[in-house]
């Protein structure tokens, strides 16, 4: 018998996620392999998978997790490319088990010097910082762009991976010490503001930037903070949302749109996954891969819970003090 992680009533991760045990899954058929799955981060879409409101309602009773890395233990027939031992990550959930069998083409190689809790983010945060800073606005070196959350993993990410490319980002957080880290990033400057749009707001950004035009904005609050970063933003700039961290309908002062020529636009990487080549995810993924084995990409940890204490890491998940990914592991 396996372990897995579901919830059988919607209602805050902390109640409802369980830990149960389910029969292993079949022997790896044809192209096929058996992972057993060493750790896997926990994200706030789950918890408002749970609460029902993140994409569509699932059926219960839920399996649970879209990410996290593990180990090839057994191959079935006609694999190539993959050994026992091989190190990956899975690109399709559910991932919360402690065994689990996927076709090879939907599994992503990470090298095995790779850290493993840095391997169990690979999937999302990466891949969503990364696709909307290539995506949406060609930035160059010089160029400056604004995010809000940019403590989390996504917003981590998309200043290493800006700063890489010799990008300056600013980077606006509730508690200024909670993005202490992003200061060590090439032309990552940081900002403390929460709420809406206001003067100071404004006057820190063009201190920042010396007046210079801020192009591209990426939001994971909704709410007012959207109209927060609109305002900060150069006429024909690009607002991408992701994230409805606020529960809230995104806002915006309607001049923005009409007489600033702002786009917005929204960003899901899992409907991303569900367009692109397979040969687009590999090669996506297997940069990001490079960039986190040699210290690129490198995002925080606030903790490690076993299965069995699936609760209390639901619980830390949930602070909105929280410095770090929470990730869970079988044992």
């Amino acid at each position: 018998m396996m372990k897995k992680i579901q919830f059988s009533r919607f209602g805050p991760a902390a109640e409802v996620l369980e830990c149960v045990e389910a029969p292993d899954p079949q022997e790896p058929g044809t192209g096929e392999v058996a992972i057993e799955m060493i750790l896997m981060p926990l994200n706030p879409s789950d918890i408002m998978l749970t609460e029902g409101i993140y994409g569509t309602i699932p059926p219960l009773p839920c399996d649970m997790g879209r990410e996290g890395v593990g180990r090839i233990v057994e191959m079935g027939n006609g694999v190539s490319g993959f050994d026992v031992g091989d190190l990956v990550v899975p690109i399709t959930g559910p991932t919360w088990q402690s065994k689990i069998v996927r076709k090879t083409e939907t599994l992503i190689p990470v090298p095995a010097s790779i850290d493993l809790q840095q391997a169990a983010m690979l999937r999302s945060g990466p891949a969503t910082a990364g696709l909307m800073l290539r995506d949406y606005v060609d930035l160059v070196a010089g160029d400056w762009a604004i995010q809000n959350v940019a403590n989390s993993a996504v917003g981590t990410c998309f200043a290493q991976l800006a700063g890489s490319r010799g990008i300056h980002t600013l980077n606006i957080v509730r508690r200024k010490d909670s993005g202490a880290h992003l200061l060590d990033i090439p032309g990552a400057v940081v900002i403390e503001h929460s709420g809406g749009p206001s003067p100071e707001l404004k006057q820190k950004v063009e201190e920042a930037t010396a007046g210079e035009p801020v192009r591209l904005a990426l939001d994971a609050i909704a709410g007012p903070a959207t109209d927060a970063l609109a305002q900060c933003l150069a006429n024909g700039a690009t607002l991408v949302n992701y994230g409805v961290l606020s529960k809230e309908p995104c806002q915006i002062y309607g001049g923005h749109l009409h007489f600033r020529n702002i786009v917005m636009r929204g960003f899901w990487v899992s409907q991303w996954l569900q367009q692109a080549t397979p040969e687009a995810i590999q090669e996506l993924y297997s940069g990001f891969a490079q960039q986190m084995d040699a210290g690129v990409l490198h995002m925080a940890v606030a903790g490690e819970y076993s299965f069995a204490d699936i609760g209390d890491a639901a619980a830390h998940a949930a602070r909105e003090s929280r410095d770090g990914k929470i990730l869970i592991r079988p044992e």
